[in-house]
């Protein structure tokens, strides 16, 4: 173990990109852990909203002076990066985006890698109607463009999202049982599992839904602001990838001679997934998450920027740079007076997305076992 240890910081040391990739991520680790020291929240009820000093439609430059007097009382003075439209102070968006940016990006990939993992395996290794319902499902989803359907998603999904867990059992049961019985029991995987399982699932739903009342039994409403709305959008849109890819790995593996011997001892499906094929297969769809939370907080920048995505006044980043947008261009005898509304935000923006990439090579040069030993 402590072999492999030091082979990694070898590794690591032999490629300076990757070095870099990690200060900078290190770096936004950093801002997002010191937020509240950094800019202190002007309401600790929501340290997101964006700290107004006024409504006034025009930016004032960096360094100009705060007239709130609550933070002239705290020792905060000016405007290090000036303020947007509408007297947004950019500095305090741009350091608490970067709470969100990490919010966003990391939790939607690890929800659309866990979802990816748990349905790739199931494809690819019993194969068959449930590798067909779940890959024609899956080609679907990525038939349409990403932001297409991410923006399709967030303006559908409703504010009030009631769950009513007797409809969802049933579902959920329908596609659970055939995957429980093929499982346990080898012999009857593909269509008879299926069968089967459709067959118990209708045996108990029919009693439940005429006999003992209305299909819900308990029913909530989660309470879904745009941003929680984005964040379901794209994961939704997200997983088809990591399907696939750690599908095609499984497809490979699962014929290796070790998985056979595995199999042939009288191992369990799950333990042969779990302990022989996974930790050769999920190589992969990591480098794949690495390189895709920079590309997430980017959609979400595209969302944000549209209108769609994180609510008013909200830190973020690409809310911010569409408070911008009116600010660009100012005619022809100085252009470029307010760059700051837009460069600022940009660069935080183009730095993050860097460093994950970067990231990403190091995870391949680390991870992958085809390259470890060259």
């Amino acid at each position: 173990m402590l072999d492999e240890f030091k082979f990694t910081l070898k590794r690591m040391r032999k490629s300076p990109l990757s070095i870099v990739g990690i200060v900078i991520v290190s770096f936004f680790v950093v801002i997002a852990i010191l937020a509240p020291v950094l800019a202190p929240p002007v309401d600790p009820r929501d340290p997101y909203a964006i700290f107004h000093d006024g409504y006034g439609p025009t930016p004032r430059p960096p360094g100009s002076p705060i007239l709130d007097s609550f933070i002239l009382s705290t020792g905060w003075k000016v405007h290090y990066f000036g303020t947007a439209e509408g007297q947004l102070d950019i500095y305090y968006g741009c350091i608490w985006g970067a709470r969100t940016a990490f919010r966003i990006g990391v939790l939607v990939v690890a929800i659309s890698l866990v979802a990816g993992l748990v349905l790739g395996s199931i494809s690819g290794y019993f194969g068959g109607v449930i590798d067909e319902i779940l890959m024609r499902f899956t080609d679907i989803i990525l038939a349409f463009p990403g932001l297409i359907l991410a923006m399709a998603l967030v303006i559908a999904l409703p504010r009030l999202w009631p769950i009513e867990f007797g409809v969802i059992g049933i579902v959920a049961a329908s596609f659970i049982v055939p995957m429980v019985i093929g499982f346990f029991y080898p012999k009857l995987r593909g269509k008879r599992a299926v069968i089967l399982g459709f067959a118990i699932v209708v045996a108990f739903a029919i009693p439940y839904v005429y006999v003992l009342g209305s299909p819900p039994i308990y029913t909530i409403a989660l309470d879904l602001n745009s941003l929680d709305k984005v964040l379901i959008a794209l994961a939704l849109v997200g997983w088809p990838g990591y399907t696939r890819v750690i599908r095609g790995e499984i497809l490979r593996i699962k014929q290796e001679d070790y998985v056979e011997a595995a199999r042939a001892i009288g191992a369990s499906d799950i333990r042969i997934i779990v302990r022989h094929i996974l930790p050769n297969a999920i190589y992969p769809v990591v480098i794949m998450a690495s390189l895709d939370i920079g590309s997430t907080v980017l959609l979400a920048a595209a969302l944000s920027f549209l209108g769609i995505g994180s609510p008013l006044g909200y830190s973020d980043w690409g809310q911010m740079i569409s408070y911008a947008r009116n600010w660009v261009w100012t005619g022809f005898e100085n252009p470029w007076q307010f760059w700051y509304t837009f460069i600022i935000p940009g660069v935080f923006i183009f730095i993050f997305v860097l460093g994950w990439n970067l990231l990403g090579d190091a995870f391949r040069d680390i991870l992958d076992p085809t390259l470890r030993r060259k």
